[in-house]
């Protein structure tokens, strides 16, 4: 089996057990008696987590090796996800859950996706397009939430508590079959490793990302981008005040993702552009739009075009950052660099679940559109002002 196609099929299985968990985690563990300020501390935890060992683990990778990195991280991940299954009323074990859920989700970040990418890029050599590798794998990705979508509401029916089970067999035969078929560069695998190594490829990751002025603007809007997801608890109960039942929470995320995926297909025919930014720039003041539409309407089929707008221009956007990002990095620290530029977005995220969780419960889901809109429409502002500033420089120089 080619590269290319190892990749949809390992990140097509993590997907649909990575959607099956973020949907059903909110609504499960409410209805099981776990208080949505619980459930906001618990993703709060999560990210710290991951924030805390973002790095290390990305260092790690790179030298010891990004496929056994992706291993343990995904049996580390299935472990918290069985956990979940004795988490009615007990508050601890649910946050316990998500701690383990992080730290697997920290070996896995930047590792898998840059062992996936390397391996295909050195598999294709010269022939290697970036734009139409992230098109793909994008597509795959979209295609495995579209499945989740359509089948959670089913799953979550008839299994309750046991769909995190579901997600975690998934996540086990994934590190199967990276485990047997996927091929690495052998690392400078020296049993230890000393403490200076790992200082310097933080340090030179850290560089590459100041010296590139593309990851400079992309770290803020990343961030910025996040602001919608954090409020995203609220979105079933939303639905549910608009008319809807639990069904129609699956006819939007199903639709958000046939959207996305639609979007992202029209693209991926399109040649390799010199700059994604526009592209991230078009795709957010779309996102805006979409989330402005969804502020104001008191109409479920409104809030169903309002979100599956939204959820088209991310179809733009989520391949055009990754395109972005992976680029940037040489093979030997790509891990390490994506972790770095995901540490940032783990650390403001984890603070805004905790903050959050004081206010979640009574804040209305008009104004956490509004927020979420303002986040996307400053993310729009930082790309005018600073790749503004740096055509400028470019001119001069």
């Amino acid at each position: 089996m080619k590269s290319e196609n190892k990749a949809r099929l390992i990140l097509g299985l993590r997907g649909y057990g990575a959607m099956l968990f973020s949907i059903v985690a909110s609504p499960l563990l409410h209805d099981v008696g776990v208080s949505f300020k619980t459930i906001s501390l618990g993703f709060g935890v999560l990210y710290v987590i991951l924030a805390l060992f973002e790095i290390p683990t990305g260092v790690w990778a790179d030298l010891f090796g990004a496929k056994k990195s992706s291993i343990i991280g995904g049996i580390i991940q299935a472990i918290g996800l069985f956990l979940f299954l004795l988490s009615k009323n007990n508050s601890l074990i649910v946050i316990a859950s998500f701690t383990l859920y992080g730290i697997g989700s920290s070996f896995i970040s930047g590792a898998l996706s840059a062992l996936l990418y390397s391996s295909t890029k050195n598999e294709d050599a010269g022939k290697f397009d970036s734009n139409k590798y992230f098109s793909i794998i994008e597509k795959t990705s979209v295609s495995s939430y579209i499945l989740a979508s359509a089948s959670v509401g089913f799953l979550s029916h008839w299994l309750g508590l046991y769909s995190f089970a579901v997600a975690g067999l998934i996540y086990l035969f994934a590190v199967i079959i990276v485990s047997i078929s996927v091929h690495e560069e052998a690392t400078n695998d020296k049993p230890h490793k000393k403490l200076s190594e790992f200082i310097s490829k933080a340090i030179l990751g850290l560089k590459y990302i100041i010296s590139n002025n593309e990851l400079k603007i992309l770290l803020p809007i990343r961030m910025l981008n996040q602001v919608e997801s954090i409020l995203g608890i609220l979105w079933l109960p939303w639905i549910r005040k608009l008319g809807g039942s639990d069904l129609w929470f699956s006819v939007l995320a199903t639709g958000s993702y046939l959207s996305r995926y639609a979007v992202n297909h029209y693209f991926a025919n399109k040649h390799k552009p010199t700059s994604f930014l526009p592209r991230i720039q078009i795709s957010l003041l779309i996102m805006g739009g979409g989330t402005l539409i969804c502020a104001l309407t008191s109409n479920v089929y409104l809030a169903l075009i309002g979100v599956w707008i939204m959820a088209g221009a991310r179809g733009v956007f989520l391949p055009a950052t990754q395109a972005i990002q992976h680029d940037a990095f040489p093979d030997d620290i790509r891990s390490t660099g994506l972790s770095m530029m995901n540490f940032s977005v783990e650390i403001m995220i984890a603070v805004s679940y905790f903050v959050s969780a004081t206010w979640i419960d009574g804040l209305e889901a008009n104004i956490a559109w509004f927020i979420s809109m303002g986040a996307f429409l400053i993310s729009v502002l930082f790309i005018i002002f600073f790749n503004g500033n740096l055509n400028i420089l470019r001119k001069i120089g």
